[in-house]
């Protein structure tokens, strides 16, 4: 499916606004495409229009998830949300009226086993502190997380059917559940792991994106404002 076919980075920012990229909760049915939607509009309009070219396409298939192209560039982007699997299950349960509407941050594993309902509505009615987080622990946790995240999707890359374009770049979406990590200290502990890793050698580039923040990696890393869709998608750093 084309989501945008767009002659300049103006034209790109008026199509953008009116792309539909809500996302609904957990519990009312969510789906993928909703959630790589949001994310490919996110990251066209946080990202510099001079990373683009144009005139430029965004194309919504599978294996990548997204492809950008122009005359003499392809992109191909896939997306992943980095989510501890059993937070989700958790969060589905919340919504549907489960637990407390205010509780303790839950402290997750990458690849930890998953937990049956019974087991994580026991969990969320106890609302259990946890061990606190301390110093630069957060920004630990975050890189270590990213990176699993970063290094699965990776290995699926490799696969025979995983189509690969010029350029090949991934998207993660941070949800993983920690206090507000401390970008100058996290930055450089995922760039380390990512660079001693062969996801690199697979992706030329990794962004993560949350909120307010989305993160750019290849050699070096660097940060850039998430900007609302089709507000700043022309500005230049």
């Amino acid at each position: 499916m084309t989501l945008i076919e767009a002659e300049s980075p103006i034209a790109l920012s008026a199509q953008l606004s009116r792309l539909n990229i809500s996302v609904p909760r957990r519990s009312e049915g969510r789906t993928t495409e909703q959630a790589e939607r949001y994310c490919i509009a996110h990251l066209l309009s946080s990202l510099p229009s001079d990373r683009m070219r144009f005139p430029l396409s965004v194309i919504h298939r599978d294996k990548p998830d997204f492809l950008l192209e122009s005359r003499d560039w392809r992109v191909g982007i896939e997306h992943t949300e980095a989510v501890p699997p059993n937070i989700a299950h958790a969060s589905f349960l919340r919504e549907k009226g489960e637990g407390p509407e205010v509780y303790f941050t839950p402290r997750a594993v990458p690849g930890e086993a998953v937990r049956s309902a019974a087991q994580l509505r026991e969990e969320i009615r106890a609302d259990e502190p946890g061990e606190p987080w301390c110093g630069d622990t957060p920004e630990r946790e975050w890189a270590t997380a990213m990176l699993f995240s970063a290094e699965a999707k990776a290995s699926k890359a490799r696969h025979l059917e995983f189509e690969r374009f010029g350029e090949n770049w991934l998207l993660i979406y941070d949800a993983w559940p920690l206090p507000p990590i401390k970008p100058d200290r996290a930055g450089p502990l995922l760039s380390d792991g990512l660079n001693s890793s062969s996801v690199l050698s697979t992706f030329n580039k990794v962004f993560v994106l949350d909120s307010t923040r989305l993160f750019e990696f290849e050699a070096t890393w660097r940060t850039h404002s998430v900007r609302r869709p089709g507000r700043s998608s022309i500005h230049r750093d």
